[in-house]
């Protein structure tokens, strides 16, 4: 059986582009295609692997950013040609699902997240609600061009009951779900503690990281933030002397500053939110809200801390809670066990043995 696989982008190398790579080594797929690709950022079962594009491919060569590329990029995945294939696999939280499965074959989407941009448009443009105003008429456009694409999918997953549930309000049905896997090799407990705080995110409006910066200033607890994005300027204004910002970092340095933190706060509200289970993995404990994926992940005060309110002073009395009391390791790497690559392989190839006879 002929497989493409087909992703959103490669331009950025996340936790969306972590799965793509387990599900190219767990489908071994014939065609792997995205709207655009920088080879840099191809997971590491991938980076050997052709990858077919788009047009607008040339675009980004050209110096297009990807962000001025989003109105073409239904365009660009309903005349993606994939060949004769069997089946279409797509894994989206934009566009990739408008992929259009060739005559006779299947498409199974997995779907990160419904695209931000326009289905969670207040939240995604409140930092220039001036945009959001002259954006209105072409998102309205793009939810009903989504629709239609959904419409045409064989079988969808959603990495989360949160995103199914999201899914089901805006489309009228709910899917399976499959939690994505995370790479439990990858992290081990340490008896090293730096007694900081940890974020490991893009820095993003929609990602709320003045709350963990807030809170942190409210207990004068010390804050370790890896990653980089956008919204770095403002976030070194808001920050106080606690606060280091310390940029993108290796998967190896990441893995290390997890074991060694006092917890991984994850201040936004997640649709899954795989650094949670990854830093349980290392024996460490997450916070978040009480709200989204992390209700799936973290069982308060048992394999995490849950704010009861998504404020500064909710997030606050989480790190104080962290900072006066353990939580046992193994339990929390029992909880991380949950998202192994295991228990996703298994749940993905019965759903391609249902939808193929195969």
């Amino acid at each position: 059986m002929r497989i493409a696989l087909v992703h959103d982008y490669f331009t950025q190398l996340g936790g969306a582009e972590r799965v793509v790579g387990e599900l190219a080594t767990l489908l071994d797929p014939a065609v792997i295609a995205a709207s655009v690709v920088d080879r840099r950022l191809l997971p590491p079962s991938i980076a050997g692997r052709e990858i077919a594009h788009s047009p607008l491919q040339a675009l980004l060569r050209a110096g297009a950013p990807l962000a001025s590329l989003a109105p073409l990029l239904p365009w660009a995945f309903a005349h993606l040609d994939l060949g004769m294939v069997d089946m279409v696999v797509s894994s989206s939280s934009a566009f990739a699902h408008h992929v259009r499965a060739p005559k006779g074959a299947v498409h199974l989407a997995y779907v990160h997240t419904p695209a931000r941009f326009i289905w969670q448009s207040d939240e995604y443009f409140r930092a220039s609600r001036g945009q959001q105003r002259l954006l209105g008429p072409a998102l309205d456009w793009f939810r009903r061009a989504d629709r239609r694409a959904y419409r045409r999918i064989d079988r969808v997953v959603a990495n989360s009951a949160h995103t199914a549930s999201r899914l089901a309000a805006i489309h009228g049905s709910a899917p399976t779900v499959v939690h994505p896997p995370i790479r439990l090799d990858a992290f081990h407990p340490s008896g090293e503690r730096s007694g900081r705080f940890l974020v490991v995110t893009r820095l993003r409006p929609y990602k709320q990281l003045d709350l963990a910066i807030g809170a942190a200033a409210r207990t004068n607890l010390p804050l370790d933030v890896i990653g980089s994005g956008p919204d770095l300027g403002r976030l070194r204004r808001l920050a106080g002397p606690t606060v280091r910002f310390l940029g993108r970092r290796s998967d190896t340095e990441v893995a290390a500053a997890m074991a060694a933190c006092d917890a991984l706060i994850v201040p936004g509200v997640e649709d899954f939110g795989l650094t949670m289970a990854e830093v349980q993995a290392a024996g460490r404990p997450p916070i978040a809200p009480a709200a989204g994926g992390a209700l799936e992940i973290i069982d308060d005060g048992v394999t995490g801390f849950l704010a009861a309110r998504p404020t500064i002073d909710g997030f606050a009395e989480a790190m104080q809670r962290a900072h006066e009391g353990g939580l046992d390791v193994d339990r929390l790497r029992a909880s991380a066990e949950r998202f192994g690559p295991a228990p996703f392989g298994a749940a993905i190839r019965r759903i391609v043995a249902e939808m193929t006879g195969a």
